[in-house]
């Protein structure tokens, strides 16, 4: 770096006791519960709603993933912990049984995404469902380890995840690139920063489907494709040729895209790198859960001062 010291844009500077009083936090045992939520339990159903009413109401079960997830309990702990919690608050609620957290998981409804910005960074990783350790399966061999990918799509400005999609780990990156896209709905002109494991004719048609510019790096032997289609990629070969990889790189932004590992890690860092869940649906809706809580945790970007 030649002893040049790196500085935020607009000499914005983070306010690093803020966020280490928020970090520590995280681990504090003081649940926050709603006053609205003892109402919410005694509730019935809504109007227009047929059937029996539903003995454990969707807050209650969202309050026991959520508790599961950030102290990684299993679900028999989970509801051990959420009896205690009750009873320290005085509340009188019904607490689910681990086999209905279990079932009601994947009917929970999560929060909307956040509105994407001027640019989404893509980037996926695997998360472990089952079978032995990366170690016993390389030594021994009799079982391959199974996982789930989820894709997210980053906003580099605020660090927030904008769209999460789970695939199992068969999907390659480029297959899943236009259903990521389709659930962040990015604004006109957006740019697409992704690894060299989108540089294919199908995320270059998929990133103009949904209003986006896509910047992929080509490959060392990327070669050009004079056919209908081809025309965007074909143009970052020549421009990496004539430019040389690092300065299109530098000119492109794509510097931005070391931030989708951030959150990968940060993701990891919080929830661990399993899912609990045995069924398919159960772990879709586990592993955006966690990413919906990383949204509401604070990172040094939205800590600013002046």
């Amino acid at each position: 770096m030649n002893g040049t010291r790196m500085t935020l844009p607009n000499k914005q500077k983070v306010d690093w006791k803020r966020y280490n009083l928020r970090l520590r936090r995280r681990g504090d045992l003081t649940v926050y519960i709603g006053t609205d939520l003892s109402a919410k339990g005694d509730a019935g159903p809504s109007v227009g709603q047929r059937g029996r009413p539903l003995v454990y109401p969707e807050p209650v079960i969202l309050l026991g993933l959520v508790l599961q997830q950030v102290y990684r309990l299993p679900l028999r702990q989970t509801v051990g912990l959420m009896r205690s919690v009750v009873a320290l608050v005085g509340m009188v609620l019904p607490i689910p049984d681990p086999s209905t957290l279990s079932r009601r998981r994947r009917h929970v409804t999560l929060p909307a995404w956040p509105k994407a910005g001027a640019c989404i960074v893509i980037d996926s990783t695997g998360l472990q469902i089952r079978g032995p350790n990366t170690w016993l399966t390389t030594v021994h061999g009799h079982k391959r380890r199974t996982y789930r990918k989820i894709h997210l799509g980053i906003d580099p400005e605020s660090s927030r995840i904008v769209s999460g999609v789970v695939s199992p780990c068969q999907k390659h990156d480029s297959e899943m690139l236009a259903e990521v896209l389709r659930v962040a709905d990015p604004a006109q002109g957006t740019e697409i920063i992704g690894d060299g494991a989108y540089f294919g004719k199908a995320c270059y048609a998929a990133a103009p489907r949904h209003r986006g510019h896509h910047i992929t790096p080509p490959g060392k032997k990327a070669v050009l494709h004079l056919e209908p289609g081809w025309t965007e990629r074909d143009c970052a070969i020549r421009e990496c040729r004539l430019l040389g990889r690092r300065a299109w790189k530098r000119i492109k932004g794509y510097h931005r895209r070391s931030l989708a590992e951030s959150a990968m890690h940060r993701l990891k860092a919080a929830f661990g790198p399993s899912l609990r869940s045995r069924r398919w649906s159960n772990q879709v809706g586990e592993a955006l859960l966690r990413a919906h809580m990383l949204n509401s945790w604070s990172t040094p970007k939205n800590l600013f001062k002046a």
